[in-house]
């Protein structure tokens, strides 16, 4: 995968609300996504599959759906959209093969320079600190409950250390690079996630994903098996996000 396309990647900030707000758009009712449908979409985001992918598959799968003679039940759920979307993402894919196979003269430098220029106009260095400040001082109040939870404090404490010394980097740096600190704020939210499932123990966790399961069940069929298990494991972190309230530290949330 190309370092342009990955900068681009990372343009989308408004990746879920765009989502969201094209669904329901096509849906014509005011339906919000459900915390299931929030977890495919995550899943998407984390394989790379592009927004305009995902929008040209929506708009794809309910043009079918509208030219249906006897339509039945409304669509509630972007699962109805998924395979569109994952077919439209193979094609997608593979006619990039060529073109990343042969870039063009000087390795594809104004390309990158062009995608790094967007890259750095999307938010204002200040927008960004305050961004992760604010994160860091939620943690910071949150660790505070957890005295009795011992495994979610010090996972907290260790995300809060990390996000302070990304602030303090942050302010003696005028060169932020998106891609590295979106990569830095996923691997510490992923020490957070960590710490919330060996807080939550076990049972809780089989729990989660009996639940999930259940849920998911109409949909198996129709998923591969790598891309049902991340849809799987993104529901059940969003569960314990939410019963613990903690926050999203991603770019994304922004």
């Amino acid at each position: 995968m190309s370092r342009a396309y990955l900068l681009k990647k990372m343009n989308y900030f408004n990746y879920y609300t765009e989502i969201e707000d094209e669904f329901v758009k096509r849906r014509g009712s005011h339906l919000w996504v459900s915390p299931l449908d929030w977890s495919l979409i995550e899943t998407w985001k984390q394989r790379g599959v592009p927004l305009h992918i995902v929008l040209r598959g929506i708009n794809s799968s309910f043009d079918s759906y509208d030219q249906r003679l006897s339509r039945g039940r409304k669509v509630n759920s972007l699962f109805y959209c998924q395979q569109e979307i994952e077919a439209m993402f193979l094609e997608y894919c593979e006619s990039r093969v060529g073109s990343m196979a042969n870039p063009p003269a000087g390795g594809g430098q104004e390309e990158n320079e062009e995608s790094g220029s967007k890259e750095h106009s999307t938010f204002s260095p200040e927008t960004i600190i305050d961004y992760v400040s604010q994160n860091r001082g939620n943690l910071e109040r949150l660790s505070m409950q957890f005295s009795d939870e011992r495994a979610l404090q010090e996972s907290c404490e260790r995300a809060i250390m990390r996000l302070a010394q990304i602030i303090e980097d942050l302010q003696t740096n005028t060169d932020i690079s998106l891609e590295s600190l979106e990569r830095d704020l996923a691997m510490i939210e992923q020490v957070i996630l960590d710490g919330l499932k060996e807080n939550a123990g076990e049972e809780c966790l089989e729990q989660l994903r009996k639940a999930g399961n259940r849920q998911l069940h109409a949909y198996k069929q129709t998923m591969e098996r790598e891309i049902y298990r991340q849809t799987l494991d993104n529901f059940i972190a969003r569960r314990l996000r939410e019963q613990y309230q903690i926050p999203r530290l991603s770019l994304f949330y922004l």
